[in-house]
């Protein structure tokens, strides 16, 4: 009898000890779990609709790339402030991701001036995806028009046909994404670039001005392919 009463003190000593270390692992996974990822080192990438001056919708696509200080900058509107609290990135008032698990799983576009229609949020690379590197195809116009981009370090060239129509300046955003606003002295034309890799293409949209007349303005996308 003395030796059974030992046993079940023994086993019920064990299912403790045992019971304590699950509960352990169990709130170690939760910490882990829940460690916040750093907003700096990530990007939001997807697509929204525009429209051509063709007329032609199409899904152009867009990046959201967070800094350490707290702001949110866009291809081509003004830096806005952004928290990340409770699952929820919040981008002025403009905007709520919510993440779990790494990955957006919802998106409000609270006052109506965003409609994303995809959305992911991404690992920034460590080096400029651009450099290096050309990529050829096709404005979506009316002409058709066949270019190829070619960048370096900071500055790019596109050519059409046997000319190099445009050559500037790109300023680089999350190494992924890029803009530049280039002028044709010799043309009198503006050209406002946005450039995105995205989906293993680059796509670029592009907003010239003067290109078909004084005061004229085109707006004209393109997917373009990497030159092995």
């Amino acid at each position: 009898m003395k030796n059974l009463k030992n046993n079940i003190k023994y086993v019920i000593i064990f299912f403790f000890i045992l019971l304590a270390s699950c509960q352990k692992d169990e709130v170690a996974k939760e910490t882990k779990d829940e460690q916040p990822i750093n907003l700096a080192d990530y990007y939001i990438i997807g697509r929204k609709p525009a429209q051509l001056s063709n007329g032609q919708t199409v899904q152009i696509p867009y990046l959201i790339n967070f800094d350490e200080y707290g702001k949110a900058n866009f291809l081509r509107e003004s830096a806005k402030p952004f928290t990340f609290k409770d699952g929820k990135i919040k981008i002025s008032d403009a905007m709520v991701f919510t993440i779990k698990d790494n990955a957006i799983t919802a998106y409000e576009d609270v006052i109506k001036r965003y409609p994303f229609t995809s959305y992911s949020l991404q690992k920034k690379p460590t080096t400029n995806q651009f450099y290096g590197n050309s990529y050829q195809g096709n404005w979506t116009n009316v002409a058709k028009t066949f270019s190829v981009f070619k960048f370096n370090s900071a500055t790019y060239e596109e050519k059409t046909g046997a000319i190099y129509a445009f050559a500037g300046k790109y300023t680089l955003l999350g190494n992924i994404a890029a803009i530049s606003d280039t002028e044709d002295y010799a043309a009198d034309n503006f050209a406002e670039y946005t450039i995105v890799l995205i989906d293993g293409k680059l796509e670029v949209t592009c907003r010239k001005n003067n290109l078909v007349g004084a005061g004229s303005e085109t707006f004209t996308y393109g997917v373009f392919t990497k030159v092995p």
